[in-house]
């Protein structure tokens, strides 16, 4: 399990959330940390496409979710992100 793997699940108003393994510039804590066969990028959530939009900072956007309430993502397992 590499260390700056995080997962993140991406929500939207249209659609319901799509799991991401994000790669990171640090190390999370090992609770936030992808599994080893989640590949990077997408990963499962809905099967159809629901119009997210990946925002274009998500790895700023995580890092400051871990830095501004790290305690509530280590008790949700992971990094929760809003997309347009």
């Amino acid at each position: 399990m590499s260390p700056h793997r995080c997962r993140v699940k991406l929500i939207g108003r249209r659609c319901s959330g799509h799991d991401l393994c994000v790669p990171l510039p640090r190390e999370v804590p090992p609770e936030l940390r992808c599994q080893p066969e989640q590949p990077q990028g997408y990963g499962a959530g809905g099967g159809v496409s629901c119009g997210c939009q990946m925002p274009k900072d998500l790895d700023e956007r995580v890092l400051r979710e871990l830095r501004e309430d790290l305690q509530e993502c280590r008790r949700r397992g992971y990094v929760l992100i809003e997309a347009a």
